[in-house]
């Protein structure tokens, strides 16, 4: 596999749909604009008036509302269709035809969670620069890169973890149901898979449990801890995967290319 992951995940990166999806890394220039129109409510940050947003506070929040924002969960998707699905749809598969096709697969997933691990960073460094060039400016922030607790700091760190776990098992989750369905029904499916990860993360309780997502609103409620959260997330996430990825390896094998 470490032949042809290189090649993979070269025709992934330069396909529009991966640069459609990492534009949205700019999301918290939104914020920067808004931030220079003080009467308006849009993007605009309200605390209590004894806390200190921290850099990574306002990642939270700016990963929060571009997770909340239905276009980039759209444009991972879209971009995973099309990975898995037009060489098949093109009939240019065949020119993989002496390569392993497990290797195919699981190389074009892991390019696929790597743009994912790519959209994270450069979302870091935009939110980044707009806190210390921006929000800093503001007597609600803190200055500072990290909270002034480390139970606080963690407590969001398993924020943004839980949102970047819930996207890779999203990436999952779309990488089998194109090769069972068509673009159509994959996308609608996937819209439903969305709203209902967000509600299910909302609820909290056990029914939290069951998306990556969900386990943060279990740390916030105190139902669980810490380090309850991180590996209940990253557990489930490993569940799925293997259990899909086994399911979605098959069907790949099976395809008449």
């Amino acid at each position: 596999m470490k032949q042809i992951l290189p090649a993979i995940f070269t025709s992934v990166w330069k396909r529009k749909e991966t640069k459609i999806y990492l534009l949205f890394t700019l999301f918290p220039l939104i914020y920067f604009l808004a931030s220079f129109f003080g009467k308006s409510n849009f993007m605009q940050i309200s605390v209590t008036s004894d806390y200190r947003l921290s850099n990574i506070a306002f990642l939270d929040m700016m990963i929060n509302s571009v997770d909340t924002f239905i276009l980039p969960t759209l444009a991972i998707y879209f971009l995973t269709i099309s990975v898995f699905k037009r060489e098949i749809d093109d009939h240019t598969m065949f020119l993989y035809r002496d390569l392993s096709r497990n290797k195919i697969f699981f190389s074009k997933y892991i390019s696929l969670v790597s743009i994912l691990a790519i959209f994270y960073t450069l979302f870091f460094c935009t939110s980044t620069i707009i806190y210390f060039t921006r929000v800093v400016d503001f007597p609600f922030a803190s200055n500072t890169f990290l909270e002034n607790n480390i139970t606080s700091t963690l407590s969001t760190m398993q924020d943004i973890l839980g949102i970047f776990l819930k996207d890779v098992f999203s990436v999952t989750v779309a990488t089998v149901l194109c090769l069972y369905l068509s673009t159509g029904s994959t996308m609608v499916a996937a819209i439903i898979l969305s709203i209902t990860t967000m509600i299910t993360s909302i609820i909290g309780g056990n029914i939290g449990m069951i998306f990556p997502n969900g386990y943060s609103r279990l740390l916030a409620d105190e139902i669980i801890s810490t380090p309850q959260a991180f590996f209940g997330a990253l557990g489930v996430t490993l569940v799925y995967a293997l259990i899909l990825l086994m399911i979605g390896s098959k069907k790949f094998n099976n395809l008449e290319f």
